[in-house]
C-alpha cells in the first residue's frame, strides 16, 4: 500500500500528517520512517493518550489542530481549549505551557546488503484440477528493496513548575517505553533505547521556564516493493494414461490404450 494511504490503527492522525509528495506512489515506495513520519506516530500515540487523561487533557478541533487559546480572551481553563501541547511546530514553543515538542536529532543509514540486493515476494493460489486435485502455488509478484534507518528522536517537556515537569516527563517515558511500544513497533518504528536529560531552567519573560529532554534511540526502515509484470498466469498439463489387461497377454488386440488428450487450463485465481 503506497505510504500516501497508510491507516495507523490507533494513532489519531490529522491533517498536519498528510505526505503529498507523489514520489512515493510513483516509485512504488510502501514505507519510509525517516524523520517526518517517525515524529508523527510519537505525536499521534502521545496526543492519544493526553486525549484520556483527566488532568493535561489534549483537545484538537475538526481538522486535528490544538485547540490553543487566542487572543478573544477566552479563558484558559474552559472545556474548549487543551491543556496540554503536543508539537513539532516551533514557533509554540515559547507561547504556550505545558508543552510536550517533538524533533528529530538525524541518524545514519544501514545496509542491510541482502534486501539491498532485491529479494521477491510472492502470493500464495490454491490451483484445484478437474478432477478435484489440490495443490498450493507460490507466484511471484514483486521486487523488493529494504533497508534500516538508525534515528533519534527528542521529545522536550515545558512547564512552568519543577513538579509539572518532572510529572510529565516520567508520564511520557513511560506512555512511550511501555503503553505505546508495542504499536510503535508495529507501525514501522522501533524504540531500542531512551535517555532523560537533566532539568534545565531558561528565564521566560519574569519568571522562568524548566525542561526536560528525552532521547530516543530508534530503528526503522524504508521499503519499496516493485510489481512484477509479465508473470506466467497459465500452465498447461498433458495427461496420459493406459490400461493393459490381465496377464496371460494373448494377442496385441487384447491391450486397450487410452490417451487423454484433455488440456487443463490452470489460471490463477
Amino acid at each position: 500500500m503506497p505510504i500516501t494511504n497508510q491507516e495507523l490503527p490507533g494513532l489519531g492522525a490529522n491533517s498536519e500528517h498528510y505526505v503529498t509528495s507523489s514520489y512515493y506512489f510513483d516509485n512504488y515506495v510502501v514505507q519510509n520512517n525517516l524523520i517526518k513520519h517517525p515524529k508523527n506516530l510519537v505525536i499521534d500515540s502521545l496526543r492519544n493518550r493526553f486525549a484520556q487523561d483527566s488532568k493535561y487533557t489534549y483537545r484538537q478541533d475538526e481538522y486535528g489542530f490544538p485547540l490553543t487559546p487566542d487572543n478573544t480572551g477566552q479563558s484558559y481553563d474552559t472545556d474548549f481549549s487543551t491543556k496540554i501541547l503536543i508539537s513539532e511546530a516551533y514557533r509554540y514553543e515559547v507561547k504556550f505551557f505545558p508543552a510536550i515538542v517533538i524533533k528529530a536529532n538525524g541518524g545514519s543509514y544501514k545496509p542491510l546488503s541482502f534486501n539491498q540486493n532485491g529479494t521477491i515476494k510472492y502470493r500464495t493460489d490454491l490451483i484445484e484440477d478437474a478432477f478435484g486435485g489440490k495443490k498450493q502455488k507460490s507466484i511471484p509478484t514483486h521486487k523488493v528493496y529494504a533497508g534500516m534507518w538508525d534515528l533519534n528522536l527528542e521529545v522536550t517537556i515545558l512547564a512552568r513548575s519543577h513538579t509539572e515537569v518532572s510529572e510529565l516527563t516520567d508520564a511520557v517515558a513511560l506512555m512511550l517505553q511501555y503503553s505505546d511500544w508495542q504499536e510503535l513497533r508495529a507501525n514501522g518504528l522501533l524504540i531500542k533505547s531512551m535517555s532523560v536529560s537533566g532539568e534545565n531552567a531558561e528565564q521566560y519573560i519574569n519568571d522562568f521556564i524548566y525542561s526536560h529532554s528525552i532521547t530516543l534511540g530508534c530503528l526503522s526502515e524504508w521499503r519499496v516493493e516493485i510489481p512484477l509484470q509479465n508473470l506466467v498466469e497459465k500452465v498447461l498439463l498433458n495427461i496420459e494414461s493406459t490400461k493393459t489387461p490381465s496377464y496371460p497377454v494373448k494377442t496385441k488386440a487384447d491391450q486397450v490404450n487410452l490417451n487423454f488428450d484433455d488440456i487443463i487450463d490452470l489460471t490463477k485465481i
